[in-house]
């Protein structure tokens, strides 16, 4: 009987780290959470780089520097953290309180088979990169981002709209210097844009929650398992269906050859089956999507699906022949 990877990771007592990195408000925990519900809650642990902020939000505005500025976030402290986790130990992790703009403590953190590391500056140095075992970087669009930043900040932190606008305006130059840079080591760049998509005048309702979701994955050396994109033309061909889009391309990004996958609108559920299943085998379970919507999953969930199907195949690789530095 062949073992689930997840059961083969439990049983190797190896510990990999995956990396999100991205600007605040850029949607790095809404994939991260993703990732960690279809992988298994009990064998991911996860956490923000927020927690090791240096500097409290008075201390901040004293010296002119926002949380984006490395100089804000004990980035050694993390790399110590990184290792021991790594190593399998556990770790007094801080905890930053966004309600106040200061520490608060510190947590026993870890650790777990798996641990999603998420923040401004998690491949910064060099260090950081090679205690990483995959990159992810979320790249929003400017207008998506706004709205997302301005929805989380107003509804979970208690902030008012003109604050919030006013400090992504004091940060943008910043995330230029300092996050932006960092795609550039990612092995996968998940770019969110508007949809081409518009709803009709005639529906009633909520706007949908579409999305086009870029996926830029680095062209791996090695095969990956099989895995198809269903499609049924019936389907397509009927007028109640939903929008979408799939479509993909061979590019260069950064030095990197790439693959490059954009899907926008709503995915039917039977075209998404088989990676599914895929998924649910390899891991010994059944797939859920985080961001179900009846019989449609939007761009995001779709690639919720597919970055961890990337990171199954990395860990895959890991397995087999140990770790090696990306």
């Amino acid at each position: 009987m062949i073992k689930s990877i997840m059961y083969r990771i439990r049983k190797s007592g190896k510990v990999f780290v995956l990396g999100i990195a991205g600007d605040s408000g850029s949607g790095k925990t809404t994939l991260s959470s993703g990732i960690k519900r279809i992988l298994g809650e009990e064998m991911v642990c996860s956490f923000s780089m927020d927690d090791y902020h240096t500097l409290n939000r008075r201390q901040r505005k004293e010296l002119e520097i926002t949380p984006l500025h490395p100089l804000a976030t004990d980035l050694n402290l993390l790399a110590e953290h990184l290792e021991a986790l790594r190593r399998g130990e556990t770790v007094d992790k801080p905890v930053y309180d966004h309600s106040v703009g200061t520490s608060s403590g510190t947590v026993p953190f870890g650790p777990a088979p798996v641990i999603i590391v998420e923040g401004l500056h998690p491949f910064f140095t060099e260090q950081l990169r090679s205690l990483i075992d995959l990159k992810i970087f979320v790249d929003p669009s400017r207008s998506v981002k706004r709205l997302w930043k301005v929805r989380r900040d107003v509804g979970d932190r208690g902030y008012r709209p003109e604050q919030v606008m006013a400090e992504i305006l004091q940060r943008e130059p910043d995330y230029k210097l300092y996050v932006d840079i960092q795609k550039i080591y990612a092995e996968i760049v998940v770019k969110i844009r508007d949809t081409r998509f518009h709803p009709s005048l005639l529906d009633a309702g909520p706007k949908p929650d579409w999305y086009s979701v870029r996926l830029i994955q680095q062209m791996l050396d090695q095969p990956v398992s099989k895995v198809d994109l269903a499609i049924d033309l019936s389907k397509i061909m009927r007028s109640s269906e939903h929008d979408f889009s799939i479509e993909f391309q061979r590019d260069d990004y950064y030095g990197k050859k790439v693959g490059i996958m954009t899907v926008d609108g709503e995915i039917h559920q039977s075209m998404i089956a088989d990676l599914e299943k895929k998924l649910g085998d390899s891991l010994g379970t059944n797939a859920v999507i985080s961001d179900r919507r009846e019989q449609y999953v939007n761009a995001i969930g779709l690639a919720q699906l597919i970055l961890t199907w990337s990171c199954i195949e990395k860990l895959e690789r890991l397995l087999g022949k140990g770790r090696t530095k990306s």
